[in-house]
């Protein structure tokens, strides 16, 4: 019998012991499709690229739970569990694919006498799975210029044209400066300046070199860029760095937990621009 089949009613009454052990079983589930996909990942330059989008589109979700949608939906992008959906007044298909995620559960005492939160199985449903999936909303196209824009704000540090400067961008650390190269196109000059900002970010903020960070700056800009629908086309994802073949699955979470951080900095900074700097509605768009 599944959890469903208990809270179903089924003709049997609720047993506590059961649904501890069907939690505990769905829980270890997702873990160990975790750990898989992470293997899978560090080998396959498809699989790591499928994260990354997932992990772009959804930038507040933990490295854990997007790992989980890229290898069971990548191509969700509303997620609710059915109750949400029910209070949104969509209903759920009757055979809806179930994605398992992880939600924070109850804060324990380890051992050592440190604290931790606990995290439990959470089965959610893409918006494409509901009787919503026609009422979704466009999202709103922003300009490259507008990105552009967005993205020297999110800037910790200033930016300088150089006509002579072999990269389209660079980041020089000494300096605290973005070297940016004249003459570029609006596309070229987001995609150039999203990797440099990230790695601005990793060395300001995260004390991260620019060498050491260059990678992750690279995934960091394409999930930026993917996101925003910039054209995506030179990314190349087919040699992951040697290091991470033979990294420990931890390690390899953590290097996509800082990926992650410095995304969501990005993310939040262009997004706060971007809405400071929308033009106003006009009388008809406000009925």
């Amino acid at each position: 019998m599944s959890i469903y089949d208990v809270f179903s009613g089924g003709g049997r009454p609720f047993n506590k012991e059961e649904w501890a052990a069907q939690k505990q079983e769905q829980r270890k589930a997702a873990y160990e499709l975790i750990d898989t996909t992470c293997e899978k990942m560090m080998a396959d330059g498809g699989a790591f690229q499928q994260y990354l989008d997932v992990q772009g589109h959804f930038d507040r979700y933990s490295v854990n739970n997007a790992i989980l949608v890229s290898t069971q939906m990548p191509e969700a992008t509303q997620l609710k569990d059915y109750g949400s959906w029910k209070q949104s007044r969509a209903y759920v298909d009757k055979d809806a694919q179930k994605i398992t995620i992880l939600e924070p559960g109850k804060e324990y005492e380890r051992e050592d006498g440190s604290k931790a939160v606990g995290y439990n199985a959470k089965i959610v449903y893409d918006i494409s799975q509901t009787s919503a999936k026609d009422r979704q909303q466009p999202q709103e196209a922003k300009t490259m210029r507008e990105l552009v824009s967005a993205m020297i704000d999110a800037s910790p540090v200033s930016f300088v044209p150089v006509d002579d400067l072999e990269l389209p961008a660079f980041y020089d650390s000494a300096q605290q400066t973005i070297f940016i190269k004249t003459g570029l196109n609006e596309e070229q000059l987001f995609v150039s300046m999203a990797k440099e900002v990230s790695a601005a970010v990793f060395d300001f903020k995260h004390k991260e070199s620019r060498d050491a960070s260059d990678f992750k700056s690279f995934c960091v800009a394409y999930m930026v860029s993917s996101r925003y629908g910039v054209d995506t086309k030179g990314f190349r994802f087919d040699n992951l760095p040697k290091e991470f073949a033979g990294m420990e699955t931890q390690e390899f979470k953590g290097q996509l937990g800082s990926m992650r951080d410095v995304l969501g900095e990005i993310q939040s900074d262009m997004y706060k621009s971007l809405e400071k700097n929308k033009p106003p509605k006009s009388k008809g768009q406000e009925r």
